[in-house]
């Protein structure tokens, strides 16, 4: 009795898991909440900046890559970094993180006309073409971020705080630097193999110094990105994300955006 008891349960724990497990939302609400929120524009963006990146970071440095050895990765890299690839990636994974309970309040912020100047905003930053180095643009953002109000200041170091913007960009980054060397070997067979461990437990030993070079790279990056909106838009945007649907999709939505870059590596191939 007390077998079938527990096991009962155990069932129906299963079933419970299986469920869980299950699209919390459709993925067309899915696509919906990414086309607001401008993530399906900006992961457009990316694909091709990171084909783009791919091919000049191959290029660069004192041991530049064979032209050849280039050219297979960049052929590779047409095909893997697809926008379309990497859109059907993270609306998959938001369809399946996203609370349903969630969508009413997430679809009422990112339709109102305030998050979708934001929103639009983001979305013309991600596509501009960069102007500078990250060192440049970082002390430009600085600039403006030291030229603000005090007001305006408390407003922008509230964002990169309840965006929590340098932690979760710390942990995309170590995890692209992980994967793509990992992957690339596959490109040429004579490289020396290479560690997942020691590549991880290498980057996470700076993580602390990371962590401090994106609180400002955050701050300034904020501070260019938003510098044409008013306070009051600022305002609004910390107060959403401070809810507990702004948190909720601020860690599927980063998720997602992840899962997605990190699928297009793992897709780069001979």
């Amino acid at each position: 009795m007390k077998q079938g008891f527990w096991r009962s349960v155990l069932v129906g724990l299963g079933c419970a898991a299986a469920t869980l497990a299950q699209a919390q939302i459709s993925e067309d609400q899915a696509e919906q909440l990414m086309r607001l929120s401008g993530q399906w524009a900006q992961l457009e963006s990316m694909a091709t900046q990171m084909q783009d990146g791919l091919q000049q970071g191959l290029s660069a440095g004192e041991k530049p890559a064979a032209p050849e050895l280039v050219q297979r990765v960049k052929l590779a890299a047409a095909g893997a970094f697809s926008g379309e690839r990497m859109q059907a990636v993270a609306r998959r994974s938001l369809a399946e993180g996203v609370r349903a309970n969630l969508l009413p309040e997430l679809l009422r912020w990112y339709g109102s006309p305030v998050a979708r100047r934001i929103s639009q905003t983001e979305v013309e930053s991600t596509a501009a073409k960069a102007e500078g180095d990250l060192k440049q643009r970082t002390q430009a953002g600085m600039t403006l971020v030291q030229a603000a109000t005090p007001e305006r200041q408390q407003l922008l170091l509230k964002l990169v705080e309840v965006t929590r913007a340098p932690s979760l960009g710390v942990d995309l980054v170590i995890n692209m630097w992980v994967a793509l060397p990992l992957t690339l070997v596959r490109f040429d067979p004579q490289a020396p193999r290479i560690s997942e461990a020691e590549l991880r437990a290498g980057f996470d030993a700076q993580r602390p110094q990371l962590l401090t070079a994106f609180e400002t790279i955050s701050l300034a990056s904020m501070a260019t990105t938003y510098k044409a909106l008013p306070d009051d838009a600022l305002a609004a945007y910390a107060g959403f994300m401070s809810t507990v649907a702004g948190q909720h999709y601020t860690d599927l939505g980063t998720q997602a955006f992840e899962t997605a870059i990190l699928a297009a590596i793992a897709a780069l191939k001979p």
